[in-house]
């Protein structure tokens, strides 16, 4: 895996935002990543949606367990504190 970055803090997606998504409704502009719900780990970052849920269905497919805790939790969010994507360093 790469593209880890130890300041990004990830959160989950909200209800709202799982709605939204189920019915088609999403960001075109934002970037997403892919992350550890147990440990909070992020894989890989800045990536649209389809992609990111694509990269999740292939941890999934590969039986890929985070490095940290060793789960296979991944979840599609955003960093902590945004609501696009977009963070600043």
């Amino acid at each position: 895996m790469s593209y880890k970055n130890p300041n990004i803090l990830p959160r989950a997606l909200s209800y709202e935002e799982k709605e939204n998504r189920k019915k088609g409704i999403y960001d075109s502009f934002a970037n997403y990543l892919v992350y550890c719900q147990k440990c909070k780990y992020v894989a890989k970052s800045n990536m649209y949606i389809q992609r990111a849920e694509a990269y999740i269905d292939e941890l999934h497919e590969k039986s890929t367990v985070c490095p940290k805790c060793g789960e296979n939790d991944w979840t599609l969010g955003y960093p902590l504190g945004t609501l696009t994507g977009f963070v600043k360093f």
